[in-house]
């Protein structure tokens, strides 16, 4: 297995990238579009962390400059349907942050908006990752490990509270996305009622 490749940015290829190792090999890497924008000059020395697949046809090497975003892919391609070029393509589409927080806020329609992504793909990701995600928190970054305790540590009757007004802004026609965004962004104080969390909620959406 290759843990890393580290050498000089030789040139780039569409979503390919040459890597020139010190023994005078260049190794095809693929990336997504947003580690693409921030390597470094051609010539210029670069890490990436990679994952090696091998198939009958031949190997590709999949690449990253965080080895947190390299863990995030490695999760996304053990779910049913999730190839290591279509995982490439969900993180270049909303990067691999944005698809953490969207399994754990499970926000299907987020998810879904990356090509190759229908709705069930979507809901499969929410399913099948919300758990390995969480397990997974501390080797994210600091930001994350605090969204994520912040969410664990909500009782349940604000999490209820959560619940009717998103389906009550729902049943007044707005978006589930719309909805859900403005229903997680009140700060729920003690005592609050439902009718006081759909008022808030409605605020928010203007």
């Amino acid at each position: 297995m290759i843990a890393y490749i580290k050498g000089l940015f030789a040139e780039a290829d569409g979503n390919a990238v040459m890597i020139e190792t010190a023994g005078g090999i260049a190794y095809e890497v693929a990336v997504t579009a947003s580690d693409l924008e921030k390597l470094p000059a051609k010539g210029e020395e670069v890490k990436l962390y990679t994952y090696l697949q091998v198939k009958e046809d031949g190997v590709a090497l999949f690449g990253f400059l965080s080895k947190q975003d390299l863990t995030v892919f490695k999760l996304l391609i053990t779910v049913s349907g999730i190839g290591p070029k279509l995982g490439l393509g969900i993180l270049s589409a909303i990067g691999a942050e944005e698809l953490k927080m969207a399994v754990i806020d499970e926000d299907a329609d987020r998810l879904a908006s990356a090509p190759g992504i229908g709705k069930k793909t979507a809901s499969r990701l929410v399913i099948e990752l919300k758990d390995k995600i969480l397990a997974l928190a501390t080797e994210f970054s600091e930001e994350f490990v605090e969204k994520t305790a912040a969410r664990g540590s909500e009782p349940d009757e604000a999490k209820k509270l959560r619940e009717n007004a998103l389906q009550v802004l729902v049943a007044l026609g707005y978006a589930e996305k719309e909805a859900t965004k403005a229903v997680k962004a009140v700060e729920i104080a003690d005592g609050m009622t439902d009718d006081e969390m759909v008022r808030l909620s409605l605020r928010q959406l203007g």
